[in-house]
């Protein structure tokens, strides 16, 4: 009951802050907007280019690289965006602080701020995949990679809260995070075996088992189990130090 009553309360204080920062909202449709300029011009273009000859490749077969970044990274990575910046919006207004000498256990504040970012992130995922209909895998497939996938928006939101002090420096973090994408191109183009050294980034490996499953390669679920460990591992270690963020400013 305790743990109901404070999500309840925590929710309905990021809905107050989410919906007065026009920022905020606009990086969630900014995200909708990419589902649906991939869904209406990658078609065109594959058939613009094959008829054409304008360029020496198919687009087609880009098209799960496509989707891997622009789809189930960018989801993932937005998603905890928003929330890293509800976590430092907290910082700014010493709300953190104020949990602390409150009955909120800090415990289940933790909780929440994993939690939620992550949800939002799988129905993203999973909701634009499905709507831009290019290079989707089985249902089943594709639920277990959104799960796996949607692990790195608490890792950014907590990425955020961890090493920004304010929203300023949370703007450049951003960036940051954005350019670390391009690593899943970049290793899509890279041929094995030093395609692995781009799994030193963990959503790397997510990517990798969505490629599998389009190729259908049965090793699909050993890259996705490596890369939630990985993503498990960054939650933990990002976690603690948000706590001791929390208890040094307080």
């Amino acid at each position: 009951m305790q743990l109901t009553t404070s999500f309840r309360r925590l929710g309905q204080n990021d809905f107050r802050l989410i919906g007065r920062d026009l920022f905020l909202i606009w990086i969630l449709i900014y995200y909708i907007v990419i589902a649906m300029v991939l869904r209406f011009t990658l078609p065109y273009l594959n058939t613009h280019f094959a008829v054409s000859g304008a360029v020496p490749f198919t687009l087609s077969d880009w098209y799960p690289m496509l989707v891997a970044y622009f789809l189930i990274f960018l989801g993932a990575a937005m998603s905890g965006i928003v929330y890293g910046f509800v976590l430092l919006e907290e910082k700014d207004n010493n709300t953190i602080k104020a949990l602390l000498v409150t009955p909120l256990p800090v415990n289940h504040y933790i909780v929440f701020r994993v939690g939620v970012p992550l949800l939002i992130a799988f129905i993203l995922v999973m909701a634009a995949v499905l709507i831009t209909g290019i290079a989707v895998p089985p249902l089943r497939q594709l639920a277990l990679l959104a799960a796996g996938a949607s692990l790195a928006a608490p890792i950014t939101a907590l990425y955020f809260a961890g090493f920004a002090e304010n929203k300023v420096q949370g703007l450049a973090l951003s960036k940051f995070a954005g350019t670390a994408g391009f690593l899943i191109p970049l290793a899509w183009f890279t041929p094995e075996p030093l395609q692995f050294l781009f799994g030193l980034f963990p959503p790397y490996w997510v990517s990798k088992a969505y490629w599998l499953v389009l190729a259908g390669n049965p090793q699909w679920l050993g890259a996705l189990a490596l890369g939630i460990i990985l993503q498990v591992i960054m939650i933990a270690a990002l976690t603690r130090r948000f706590n001791k963020v929390i208890y040094r400013d307080s």
